[in-house]
């Protein structure tokens, strides 16, 4: 097995694993919250969007971050909105080339992304209802922050993806 293969296992592991009971507004608030303080005692400077049902609830950037991360949040957010998968996983899909989900999707380059810092948001019973992205890291990085985030909302332990 290739690592991009384990990579990609690795991903939909986390996915199956960070199921949410319920998620709201104010949940978004606390999920940002836990993203911000942690990049903030990594000394990261990030930006983070949170979407529900294509409505941003949540959005902070540090200071450095700027509109170059708004079009990296955006992208990603369109990845996981309309293949409810994380932008990392559709990375790593062994079944497909790099540049084959743009072209046998019919999606535009230029809005949508694979490359990692989307995760979806996805409620048990309901399916993906949203997503969390994290731009301004390598794109392996800015889905662990996002997954870390995750995992620390949901008081889970989980796998995670080695740095290309």
């Amino acid at each position: 097995m290739t690592q991009k293969e384990k990579n990609y296992q690795t991903v939909d592991r986390q996915e199956k694993t960070l199921l949410f009971e319920h998620f709201n507004n104010d949940d978004a608030w606390r999920l940002g919250n836990i993203i911000v303080d942690t990049a903030q005692k990594r000394g990261l400077c990030v930006a983070v969007d949170i979407v529900i049902n294509g409505y941003r609830v949540f959005r902070y950037g540090f200071n450095g971050t700027n509109m170059f991360n708004d079009v990296w949040l955006q992208r990603k957010i369109n990845t996981v909105t309309v293949l409810h998968k994380s932008s990392l996983k559709v990375h790593f899909m062994p079944f497909v080339g790099q540049d084959d989900i743009y072209k046998d999707g019919h999606l535009d380059p230029g809005t949508y992304s694979n490359m990692g810092g989307g995760f979806p948001i996805n409620v048990k019973g309901s399916g993906v209802i949203g997503v969390v992205a994290v731009s301004g890291l390598t794109h392996i990085s800015d889905h662990d922050l996002a997954v870390d985030g995750v995992a620390k909302f949901l008081k889970i332990e989980v796998e995670r993806v080695p740095e290309e």
